[in-house]
């Protein structure tokens, strides 16, 4: 778990810490990181690394979370618009600041991704309310759904080389849709 404080300090230490971690990384496998190497490679203590954080995944999963905090509280439409414009609003932001989902997918630390995502994704509904005709019993798996098509999109994106803007997603999303709602009207 991450613990960072709501001080200056503490946000530079933890950044500074990311970003020496991402400068190992180009010269070793992130499996072979040690506190220690971050430690001698940034000038931080050991205690202002472990006051921060308890492990090295930590520093993901602080960075991550920040990231989708910010994607989902920088959306401000005045009503909820809709799935393609939260969707749009979404992709645009990734677009701009894809790197920690691109070294979450390296290290094979999908779960961090997921896990930051549900965290959320609650932001939404402290804004704009729960959504209508949905039990609230059944939120839980709507969050669900969504954060496994949503984690789903940007990862093929990332690993077809981020080719696509931010519209094309759209396209493909509503591709996508439509294909789901004809195979649901069959059954």
């Amino acid at each position: 778990m991450y613990h960072i404080r709501e001080d200056k300090r503490s946000a530079q230490s933890a950044e500074l810490i990311y970003q020496c971690i991402l400068q190992l990384m180009d010269q070793k496998s992130y499996d072979l990181i040690s506190v220690t190497d971050i430690q001698r490679k940034s000038g931080i203590a050991r205690t202002t690394f472990y006051r921060c954080f308890d492990n090295i995944s930590d520093v993901f999963l602080w960075k991550c979370d920040e990231a989708f905090h910010t994607a989902f509280s920088t959306y401000h439409p005045p009503a909820f618009r809709g799935e393609f414009d939260l969707a749009r609003h979404f992709v645009n932001y990734w677009i701009q600041n894809y790197k920690i989902l691109e070294i979450l997918m390296r290290i094979n630390r999908l779960d961090i991704i997921f896990t930051c995502h549900m965290k959320n994704a609650y932001i939404l509904e402290e804004k704009y309310g729960v959504l209508p005709n949905l039990p609230r019993a059944h939120t839980e798996y709507y969050v669900s759904v969504r954060t496994g098509f949503t984690i789903s999109i940007l990862l093929a994106w990332l690993k077809g080389g981020r080719k696509e803007n931010a519209d094309e997603i759209i396209e493909i999303i509503r591709e996508q849709f439509s294909v789901l709602k004809n195979d649901m009207d069959i059954l």
